[in-house]
């Protein structure tokens, strides 16, 4: 008999839990049904008022007047505000002439709404509007941080510390030898993966000539490593035994790119770059693409992380070698574990607010 009510109890508890995931997965539907609607209101009238006053000077207090006349008679209408009229315009302007490729479609000034698809429907207007202000016109860089946006489920913060940290200006400027090292188009995928600056956040303060010191912390700091790596990378190990001839050697840092399909050796220096550190990072990288990686897998790519260096002497120590790799500079950063806390405080209070109104919407329905 205890047996039977102990079995019934589990079968609750799963049914409880697969309602709960199913709640949840209508939550996020209707989110992105939501967003989805709100940005098309929102590129709509920024094509209408684009088009009605085309070469046209418009008239004093216009967005005020036009958000008055909006919200006339209509409730919670506060995204008819003047400031949110002047986004919807500058929405438009931003992304309407873009010609980059889209989800393998072009936007043009054209283009409707309803032949947009891939991620730029898929970011949240308040990451839009962010998105617009610190963007300044700049259609290549909006774009690099909506991607960034969908692979990386970036919340506003997210999106706030990434573009406060220059990701854009960043991303794929390494210096490497990728054009030469690795056919078309593995080169460009490559150097997407390697910025030329890196900030590490540590909890904990560190010894900046100590080499190893330095690598454990970044181990220890894992989630906040991985997170200034950029999307897509998975942590295989530090200090990983490969054996050749009989000796034993000791990659600093190893990671996997889950989308590239292809590793990424790390050797970290704690001074400035030398010449020699390539030979040492190639070495490393054939003993990974002989031992380590797999036949589907891509050809290992290496980092070298050193504190500066002259542009022209890493040139020319590239160019000497035929394994893909890239240089960058980095630094530590020491983050108290305090502000960490602020940011989960923050997500869970947003997590909240977000449950409260898609309450308030299904009890509205269900009124109605």
């Amino acid at each position: 008999m205890k047996q039977l009510e102990e079995l019934e109890n589990k079968s609750y508890t799963a049914w409880i839990n697969e309602l709960k995931n199913r709640y949840r997965a209508i939550q996020v539907k209707a989110a992105v049904a939501v967003n989805s609607a709100l940005l098309e209101f929102y590129w709509n009238l920024g094509h209408d008022i684009s088009l009605m006053y085309q070469g046209k000077k418009r008239k004093a207090r216009f967005f005020e007047n036009l958000s008055y006349d909006l919200r006339a008679g209509i409730n919670n209408s506060l995204g008819l505000s003047p400031t949110n009229i002047k986004y919807a315009l500058r929405f438009y302007d931003l992304f309407s002439c873009c010609q980059q490729v889209v989800n393998g479609g072009k936007i043009n000034a054209k283009t409707n709404f309803n032949s947009i698809t891939g991620d730029l429907i898929r970011v949240p207007w308040g990451h839009h509007v962010l998105i617009i202000n610190k963007c300044k016109g700049d259609k290549i860089k909006a774009l690099f941080y909506v991607h960034k946006i969908v692979e990386n489920n970036w919340s506003r913060n997210d999106l706030q510390i990434a573009i406060a940290e220059k990701l854009y200006e960043k991303s794929g400027k390494a210096i490497t030898n990728f054009a030469s090292a690795l056919p078309s188009p593995n080169g460009y995928l490559a150097k997407e993966l390697i910025k030329n600056e890196y900030s590490f956040a540590l909890m904990e303060t560190v010894d900046d000539n100590n080499e190893r010191e330095i690598e454990k912390a970044l181990v220890r700091n894992i989630t906040r490593t991985l997170t200034e790596l950029g999307g897509g990378f998975a942590y295989v190990g530090h200090q990983v035994r490969v054996t050749v001839g009989g000796e034993d050697f000791w990659p600093d840092l190893i990671f996997y790119h889950l989308k590239n399909r292809r590793y990424l050796c790390i050797e970290l220096k704690a001074g400035g770059f030398r010449p020699e550190h390539i030979g040492q990072l190639g070495f490393y990288m054939t003993a990974i693409d002989r031992q380590i990686k797999n036949r589907w897998d891509a050809p290992t790519v290496g980092l070298l992380l050193c504190r500066n260096g002259n542009r022209t002497v890493i040139e020319y120590a590239l160019n000497i070698t035929d394994k893909p790799m890239g240089v960058a500079q980095y630094k530590l950063v020491q983050t108290p574990p305090e502000e960490l806390s602020e940011i989960n405080q923050a997500i869970v209070k947003l997590g909240a607010v977000v449950d409260e109104t898609f309450d308030q919407a299904i009890k509205k329905i269900n009124r109605e």
